[in-house]
């Protein structure tokens, strides 16, 4: 990494006392005193991913609710590329005045940063937590071409072509990047990392057989399972999902512990007032607490969840931390 570890740990402190004291904002002239009021126009939903993918679908699911609420449409917009970072970028840089928001998976913000040599906005100090929305484990595929039905069989498989089986990401430090290196780790097992923009490009490379294996929400996996296209070699969850229970998780295929699960939340950029923050986050907290969404939300294989903003802050740099931890210990490199 380029900082010391107390350099980072500095950086945590002081991103922690911002986001905990009125979260870092800095009053603009008339927003405080219309947060009552807000929205009074639409709102931009900015997605990091392709459409299509668990975190876009997500957006929109909550964008709907969240129209009926304000009664001011909520534009969802795709912003895919570079693990994130663009559509990440384009939020930081708005105007904190709340019509500007953003949807993204942990990945985003608590991995991809490691893996940038010029980032272009600080993600503990530049976008503001505003609530976790949801939550939704992983599931390991293949494509039917690669010819394997279980992990076991994956494993032994590559074990006897090192380096020879491709598995696609949707870029380097992302969440998806981290969960294949520690299953490699754990499996004794050397598998060929190709990143990609986004999930929705990798996953039409792995249903044509370009590309061997990935991990996907179950949502965006169910319909290409049912054709034929992917084959679903575990969950990654520590319990079995309700949608597909004759799948098994990675832990009981001889991985004990072993979890790839995935939390969306929405930020803000630095400088939202604490009054607009706490409205946002209030109304947050009603959606996902309703059972419209939660059902909508369930189908797709993602649980509902509520959280506050400060939640959601300690969440974020507690598994900040502990990721800079992870690729420390993986000895995974910077792109």
């Amino acid at each position: 990494m380029r900082q010391s570890r107390n350099t980072r740990r500095r950086r945590l402190v002081c991103a922690a006392a911002l986001l905990a004291g009125g979260l870092g904002s800095v009053a603009l002239p008339g927003i405080a005193q219309t947060a009552g009021n807000f929205p009074e126009r639409p709102v931009k939903l900015v997605v990091p991913y392709a459409p299509g993918g668990a975190v876009d679908i997500t957006a929109r699911i909550l964008g709907n609710e969240l129209t009926k609420l304000w009664g001011h449409q909520v534009l969802v917009e795709n912003k895919p590329g570079a693990a994130g970072m663009i559509a990440a970028s384009s939020v930081a840089k708005a105007a904190p005045d709340g019509y500007t928001l953003f949807i993204t998976d942990d990945g985003v913000l608590v991995s991809m940063p490691f893996f940038q040599k010029n980032m272009p906005y600080d993600t503990l100090t530049d976008l503001v937590p505003v609530g976790i929305v949801g939550m939704f484990p992983y599931m390991l595929v293949a494509s039917s071409a690669l010819k394997v039905k279980s992990l076991s069989e994956l494993v032994a498989t590559a074990k006897t072509r090192p380096g020879g089986i491709d598995y696609a990401t949707n870029g380097v430090g992302s969440t998806h990047h981290l969960v294949w290196e520690r299953f490699q780790r754990a499996a004794g097992i050397t598998l060929n990392h190709i990143p990609y923009k986004s999930a929705a490009p990798a996953l039409q490379d792995v249903m044509a057989g370009r590309v061997s294996l990935m991990i996907v929400a179950v949502s965006t996996a169910l319909p290409y399972i049912k054709d034929g296209r992917l084959v679903s070699l575990a969950m990654g969850s520590l319990e079995r999902s309700p949608i597909m229970p004759d799948v098994p998780t990675v832990a009981e295929s001889g991985f004990p512990g072993f979890e790839a699960i995935a939390w969306k939340g929405v930020l803000a950029p630095k400088g939202i007032p604490p009054a607009l923050l706490e409205k946002i986050s209030s109304d947050l907290q009603k959606v996902t607490q309703l059972p419209a969404y939660r059902d909508a939300l369930a189908q797709r294989g993602t649980e509902s969840r509520t959280s506050t903003a400060q939640a959601m802050s300690q969440r974020m740099l507690g598994e900040y931390e502990r990721t800079r931890a992870q690729i420390k210990s993986l000895n995974i490199k910077e792109d």
